[in-house]
């Protein structure tokens, strides 16, 4: 592990989560391009991929923030969206071959809510054939393309809510909260099939991703005419410590930061644990920062230092944190 932070970004470079409303007709690898371009970022990510047919909320990760990504990852999604009755897709959404369906009897939208209520809960769900979903080292948008059928098996997804917003004839406005890997246009297509006259996706927008909201986000435009040192980008930068408020967070004490960069576990009297933390447990991970600064890592509890801890602190009563992640964040 390195002992000194650094790393050779541009040397403004900023690092953490910086939301971004996706625009219609662009991949979410456009979008970090982009942002990339912009603030000349050489380590960059994302938090969970939109379709181009989809906008919103797209979590990019800047720097180091990169390096919790696991942690971004598999949070719950909401979404806003419309699909039209009566048709069918390859793709499952209005981007395919879109063909007329099996009927063009619309239920009512009573009969379409008891429809999503039955597609609510913990359910199986099977990844459309245009998909990047992996099967045998290849992409289902490749076999689907050259025709090739190929067995997948379903996941198990988390519904939390499917809610049919209005329906009039075979225009259909829906809200959904999910897990995070769910196809939307796969509930969409299956609600079609039970509908019993087919659906297809029109539009989808992600309004919320974990304890992110897109009304926090700034559009592509307004990011094109800004660089790394404007302020007003800068303050939308959420810094790593921000960015999992779900985990709790400790300061450190002189020298811990230090012994951190060497992979030694450190006691918990060498941290300040914020008032809300209570008395964390084995297995808990917790997010360490220096005093007043960014977060320094991220370290697992343990009642015992699973590495050789400081010679001077080897008696220290437990907890012990030990680290596995480090951030190489300049101080302020």
């Amino acid at each position: 592990m390195s002992n000194t932070p650094g790393n050779s970004e541009h040397p403004n470079v900023l690092h953490g989560i910086l939301l971004v409303d996706k625009p219609v007709g662009i991949t979410s690898h456009d979008v970090v391009d982009e942002v990339r371009r912009v603030l000349r970022v050489r380590r960059i990510g994302h938090a969970g991929t939109l379709d181009p047919i989809a906008n919103g909320l797209l979590v990019v990760l800047l720097g180091e923030a990169t390096k919790i990504s696991e942690y971004l990852q598999g949070a719950d999604k909401q979404y806003e969206g419309t699909l039209k009755l009566g048709f069918v897709s390859d793709t499952y959404d209005s981007t395919g071959q879109v063909q007329d369906g099996p009927s063009k009897k619309y239920p009512s939208l009573e009969d379409i809510q008891d429809l999503a209520d039955e597609l609510t809960g913990r359910i199986n769900q099977i990844p459309p054939p245009y998909s990047a979903k992996k099967v045998g080292g290849k992409k289902l948008y490749e076999y689907a393309r050259k025709g090739q059928p190929v067995e997948v098996e379903s996941r198990t997804i988390d519904v939390h809510d499917f809610q049919i917003l209005e329906a009039e004839g075979e225009d259909v406005e829906f809200g959904i909260e999910c897990s995070s890997g769910t196809y939307v246009r796969a509930l969409v297509h299956e609600l079609g099939k039970r509908t019993k006259c087919g659906a297809v996706l029109t539009s989808l927008r992600r309004t919320v991703s974990g304890s992110f909201d897109v009304e926090d986000s700034i559009s592509l435009d307004e990011l094109k005419g800004m660089s790394p040192e404007d302020d007003a980008l800068r303050q939308r930068i959420i810094p790593i410590r921000k960015a999992m408020p779900t985990m709790s967070a400790g300061w450190l004490g002189p020298g811990a930061e230090d012994w951190l960069r060497r992979g030694q576990s450190i006691p918990s009297t060498l941290v300040e644990l914020e008032p809300e933390a209570g008395r964390p447990t084995k297995g808990t991970v917790l997010v360490l920062c220096r005093m007043m600064g960014d977060a320094v890592a991220l370290a697992r509890v343990d009642p015992v230092p699973l590495s050789a801890p400081p010679r001077s602190l080897a008696d220290a009563p437990g907890p012990w944190y030990q680290p596995i992640k480090i951030f190489d964040i300049p101080p302020a």
